[in-house]
This record gives C-alpha cells, sequence and structure tokens, in this order.
C-alpha cells in the first residue's frame, strides 16, 4: 500500500472514530441496552427453535407461533409509533423491554400450545415500543454528522453481542445439562439456557432508566401526534417505505426464523454447531455494518441499499442447494454480510426523508410492514419444510428481495440525489 493511500486510510479511521466520540450520553445508554439484548437474542435466536422441537412439536407448529407472534407485533407496531411519540421513547423503551421479558418467560415454563400461542400473541401487543422508538430516539440523540455512524455502531454492537450469544447459547446446554444431570440435547438444558437470556433483558432495563429524555421534546412529541394519519404529510415517500420493507419481511420470513432448523433437520448439526455458525455470521454483519457508512459515502444510501441486497441473493440459493454444512455455513455467512449491511441504511434513510413529527409513526409502520408479511411466510415456509421441501422457500426469497431492492432503487434514487 502506497503512502498516500496509508495516509487517507488512517485518516478515515480518525475520522470515523472522532466521530464515536462524540456520541451523547443517551446515545451511550441505548448502545448499553444493545449489548444485553444482543446477548439475549442470540442466546434464544439458537435454542428456542430447538427447545419446542425437543418437547416434541413440529416445523409446522413453529411456523404458526411465527406467524401467530409475528402478525401481533407486526399490527401493533403501527399503534406503537404513534403510542411512542405520546408516552416518549424512554418509556417505550421500559415498556417493551419489560413486556418482552414477561412473556418469553412464560413460554420458557410451558409445553401447552394454547400457552404458547397465547404468550406470543400477548407479547406481540407491546413488545414492538421499544423496537420502533429506537430509530427516532437515534435521529433526535444525534448530530447529522455523527447519524450515520451511530446507526450503524448501534445495529454493529447488537451483532457482535448477539455473536456472543449465539455461542452462549450453543453451549450452554451442554454446561447447564451437566449441572442438571440431564442431556445437552434436552428440553431441559434448553429451558435453563433460555432463562440465562431473559437475565440479560432484564438488566437492560438499568440503561433504559437513566435516559433523560428532553422536555421540550415530549411536548412537541405530544403536540403532533395523534391516534390517526391526520397530521401525516410525507404519505407517497412513507408508502414506498412500507411497501418495500413488507417485500423484505415478506423474503425474509421464508428463511431467516427457520434457519436453526433447516441446519438441525436438513445438514444433521448439533446446536454447538448453529451457534457457532450463528456467531460467525454475526460477526461478518458486524464487519459489513461498520462499513457501511463507507459503501454508502461512495454509491449514496439508496444504492448502497439496493446493490448490498442484490448480490446476497446467490449466496441465499447457496445454502438452499448446498451439498454439505460447510458449502453452507460460508454461503450463510455472505447472505448475512450483505443483506444486513443494508439495515442501518435504510432506517437512517427512512428517518431523514419524513418530517421529524413522522418519525416514530413511520418507524412503526415499516415495522408493521416488515412483521405481518414475514409471519405470514414464516407460517407457509413452516408447512412447506415439514413436507420435506426445504428449498422452495429459498427460492422465493430469491426471487422477493430481487423485486424489493429493484423497487428501493426505483423509488428512491432521484429523492436521494436531490436531497
Amino acid at each position: 500500500m502506497s503512502t498516500p493511500q496509508r495516509t487517507s486510510l488512517l485518516s478515515s479511521v480518525q475520522d470515523y472514530f472522532s466521530k464515536i466520540r462524540r456520541f451523547s450520553r443517551n446515545a451511550r445508554l441505548l448502545l448499553s441496552a444493545s449489548v444485553l439484548h444482543g446477548l439475549a437474542f442470540g442466546i434464544w435466536g439458537v435454542i428456542f427453535n430447538l427447545y419446542l422441537l425437543g418437547l416434541g412439536f413440529q416445523e409446522d407448529f413453529i411456523g404458526f407461533l411465527l406467524l401467530l407472534g409475528g402478525i401481533t407485533y407486526g399490527l401493533a407496531a403501527f399503534a406503537a409509533g404513534i403510542v411512542c411519540d405520546r408516552i416518549g421513547r424512554r418509556t417505550s423503551f421500559l415498556v417493551g423491554a419489560t413486556t418482552a421479558a414477561i412473556f418469553n418467560f412464560i413460554q420458557v415454563f410451558t409445553s401447552d400450545p394454547v400457552v404458547l400461542l397465547s404468550s406470543s400473541f400477548l407479547g406481540g401487543l407491546l413488545g414492538p415500543l421499544s423496537w420502533v422508538a429506537e430509530a427516532p430516539f437515534m435521529m433526535e440523540n444525534s448530530e447529522p454528522e455523527e447519524r450515520t455512524h451511530l446507526f450503524s455502531v448501534s445495529f454493529t454492537i447488537f451483532l457482535v453481542f448477539s455473536m456472543i450469544g449465539n455461542l452462549l447459547g450453543g453451549n450452554l446446554p451442554r454446561v447447564l445439562g451437566g449441572l442438571l444431570g440431564v442431556s445437552s440435547e434436552s428440553a431441559l438444558a434448553f429451558r435453563a439456557t433460555l432463562v440465562f437470556s431473559i437475565g440479560f433483558l432484564l438488566v437492560a432495563l438499568l440503561p433504559y432508566y437513566m435516559i433523560k429524555e428532553r422536555r421540550e421534546q415530549r411536548s412537541k412529541e405530544r403536540a403532533v401526534s395523534g391516534f390517526s394519519l391526520k397530521n401525516i404529510r410525507s404519505r407517497l415517500v412513507i408508502g414506498k417505505l412500507v411497501l418495500t420493507a413488507g417485500l423484505i419481511g415478506l423474503g425474509a420470513g421464508f428463511i431467516v426464523p427457520l434457519f436453526n432448523v433447516f441446519f438441525v433437520r436438513k445438514l444433521a448439526s448439533t446446536p454447538e454447531q448453529v451457534g457457532l455458525i450463528f456467531a460467525l455470521g454475526d460477526v461478518t454483519v458486524a464487519v459489513g455494518t461498520l462499513l457501511a457508512p463507507v459503501v454508502s459515502s461512495k454509491l449514496g444510501k439508496v444504492r448502497a441499499v439496493a446493490f448490498t441486497e442484490l448480490i446476497s441473493i446467490p449466496f441465499i440459493l447457496g445454502i438452499a442447494f448446498s451439498p454439505n454444512l460447510g458449502f453452507a455455513a460460508i454461503s450463510y455467512l455472505a447472505r448475512g454480510s450483505l443483506m444486513n449491511m443494508a439495515g442501518p441504511l435504510r432506517n437512517n434513510f427512512s428517518m431523514e426523508v419524513v418530517l421529524e413529527g413522522e418519525r416514530a409513526t413511520t418507524s412503526g409502520l415499516t415495522i408493521m410492514a416488515d412483521g405481518i408479511p414475514r409471519a405470514i411466510s414464516g407460517g407457509l415456509a413452516g408447512q412447506i419444510m415439514k413436507e420435506g421441501n426445504y428449498v422452495l422457500p429459498y427460492f422465493a426469497t430469491s426471487v422477493i428481495y430481487f423485486a424489493a431492492s429493484s423497487l428501493f432503487l426505483t423509488f428512491f434514487r432521484r429523492t436521494e440525489k436531490k436531497r
């Protein structure tokens, strides 16, 4: 590498970290909560479906559970955006995290399908509050110069600690199963591991509690918010954001919630192997996310989103047609890095192209648009996989992602140029 290139690289790195050092106290508290949520999410993501399989449930029930919880979550997300504007970000974080912990706890200590389904439904009603609040909270607690970096760092921190959670989720059943005198693949070992994850959700309440919300912001939110869309002026823009988010959710639902089932049932992997693959996936996604501001600065947010999503498609098909676990793992890592690099850029862009008083509502609508189709396709994928067809869901995802990315580019490339 030549001296000018080294100087340029060093300057870019220094500029990146200088922007991170400028993050506000509130932003740092949110990042602390993201650490704990990442750990909880990582453990839960590896183990919960395997726990259900250990209880004797089949793929179709898991798919239906995803369907019910996802539809509830998605429908509630719109109202959550409006509620978030009225009660404030801090309260939204606290209510959402508490709800998640309570209903996760209920799901861990039952094998009754009715209770599992009911808790999934009820948890979806208030659970969206904390997720809906994040994007507008970061917009309000950052300056334009550091904003893309805050979105990327927040997403990366969540992924890194989700990776650690994946590793814990893959290995804790063996450790806890040994302490309890049961097999590492028993339902009891899985249950103990899930309880461990809930502990992290409870600890996350502390940084949320320490957030100091500006009173003038709360007053402004109440002034522009109401339980209707009357105050929404950016309807066409929001409609385009909702449509593309819905397509991404529809495509993701066919494969993402059932990756662990695919690896275990199709490729005969162990929980430890699933945990390792998921953890490595989070590493590659974290690296990709940290690079997102750099890619965005070169291509622009809209083209960066479309480009990374489109080139992830061959790797999605690579997982489906993989001859062995190793090839599937490599394809999984590449897909995750490329597809998820677009996440913080999408969120940042969507918050920039709507008015300030519309941000939480926009966040809620896009989460709803993602969640409901994701739940429906997850339910369909469970049925399809139960019949032994593990390729069709991946093919469907590839087609839908192509359509979503192409539309996003078509809708917003001129918008970004004007801005």
